[in-house]
C-alpha cells in the first residue's frame, strides 16, 4: 500500500511534508473509494446488460 501511495503522489506531483500529508491521504482515500464504487457499479451494470440478452 505504501508503494501505491508513493506512486500516486509522484503521479499527481503532490507536495511532500507533514502539513500536506493529511491532504494527500484524504485525496488518496477519496480516489480509492470512488474507483471501487465505479468498478462495482460498472460490474453491476454489465451484469444487468448481459442478463437482458440471455
Amino acid at each position: 500500500m505504501k508503494r501505491l501511495y508513493r506512486a500516486f503522489k509522484r503521479w499527481l506531483y503532490l507536495p511532500d511534508g507533514k502539513s500536506n500529508e493529511i491532504f494527500n491521504l484524504l485525496l488518496f482515500g477519496i480516489l480509492a473509494l470512488s474507483s471501487i464504487v465505479a468498478i462495482v457499479s460498472f460490474t453491476r451494470t454489465l451484469g444487468i446488460f448481459l442478463a437482458l440478452f440471455r
